[in-house]
């Protein structure tokens, strides 16, 4: 079953986000992972979470995603991520009518 990685925030370092993304999609991608969503001004129907940007990720399971999430490379990059940004993070399965 699809997993998948969503991100809200909001950038609030450019410079430590640059260095982030490049790389970040090189894991993104050698783990198996893609990215079907990278908005920078979604549009927020409901709520106000003064989070524009989002970023969806699919791996084809839970156990991809988090190993790309725990691994060495991504934990050695994901602290310019987190001083560069303020936001969400979530892994969430693929819906599947079983589980409803």
């Amino acid at each position: 079953m699809a997993t998948y990685v969503i991100f809200n925030n909001v950038v609030t370092d450019a410079q430590k986000m640059a260095k982030y993304v490049g790389r970040a999609f090189e894991l993104i991608e050698a783990s198996g992972g893609e990215v079907l969503v990278f908005d920078e001004e979604s549009t927020i129907l409901e709520g106000d979470s003064g989070l524009p940007r989002t970023i969806v990720l699919r791996f084809n399971s839970r156990d991809e995603a988090e190993a790309w999430y725990h691994s060495p490379a991504y934990r050695e990059i994901l602290p310019l991520r987190l001083e560069a940004t303020v936001g969400t993070a979530r892994i969430v399965d693929d819906y599947s009518a079983a589980t409803v």
